[in-house]
């Protein structure tokens, strides 16, 4: 069995953890200007970013060994790491969707709209 790293999938994680971290900062700042900050909700979120993280890291470690097992997903057929991979890119564009509507918000903000 031979460990192959992909860095591909390594910049997908790193990217995906930096929407979580700029979601969870954009949220707290619009908490903290509206006066409306919640300290166990910005600790639920850090807790919550982390645990998604170490997940996948962990089940695509789990996944680059036994690349061979297939799990049937709605009739398909897919590796383990095929699964991470749809998941991580998948959660990449929920992320970057909810920081593109708190950019949107800061903007309209900003400039009065």
């Amino acid at each position: 069995m031979n460990f192959v790293f992909d860095f591909q999938m390594l910049n997908l994680g790193i990217a995906l953890l930096g929407f979580i971290i700029i979601n969870i900062l954009l949220g707290s700042i619009n908490g903290i200007l509206e006066r409306k900050f919640d300290k166990e909700k910005f600790i639920n979120g850090i807790i919550k970013g982390g645990i998604v993280a170490i997940s996948f890291v962990g089940v695509y470690f789990i996944g680059t060994l036994i690349p061979d097992v297939m799990i049937d997903i709605n009739g398909q057929e897919i590796t383990i790491l095929m699964a991470v991979n749809l998941i991580v890119v998948s959660g990449l564009a929920w992320y970057a969707k909810e920081v593109l509507i708190k950019l949107a918000s800061f903007v309209k903000a900003k400039f009065g709209g």
